[in-house]
């Protein structure tokens, strides 16, 4: 398969594909769209929506660092006060997890599988009853 130059890690990507994979789409017909910075489409590797309430998951292999623009627009949504962030550093199973509480400038540190759905579940649950 070949890949567009907009997928910055191919071997990783080969990997692990994305859930529900259905083939690669090739953003760099944006290229020069958004002024003369260096912004160009990223993606969200998880997301879950429940009653207006919106939890994005973002992952990384452990020790890699989440790029600057990324970092930014995650930011950006969580100030919306409706998405919560679960950033997860491992590629196959939740080793370090950073959670943005919704609402609030509190985070969470958690260490493994069963912290992170923990805090899904919680998460959930809040959603669930309306974001009370």
């Amino acid at each position: 398969m070949t890949l567009p130059g907009t997928i910055n890690h191919q071997d990783a990507f080969l990997k692990s594909p994305p859930a529900g994979f259905d083939g690669v789409f090739d953003w760099s017909w944006t290229g020069g769209c958004f002024g003369n910075g260096l912004i160009k489409p990223m993606d969200i590797d998880g997301m879950v929506e429940r009653r207006g309430q919106f939890l994005i998951f973002e992952t990384k292999n452990v020790g890699v660092q989440i790029p600057q623009g990324q970092l930014i627009t995650l930011k950006q949504l969580h100030s919306l006060r409706v998405f919560s962030v679960m950033i997860i550093h491992g590629k196959t199973l939740p080793e370090l997890c950073s959670c943005w509480y919704p609402n609030s400038h509190h985070k969470a540190e958690l260490h493994g599988v069963d912290e992170a759905r923990a805090w899904v579940a919680k998460w959930y649950a809040w959603a669930d009853r309306g974001a009370a």
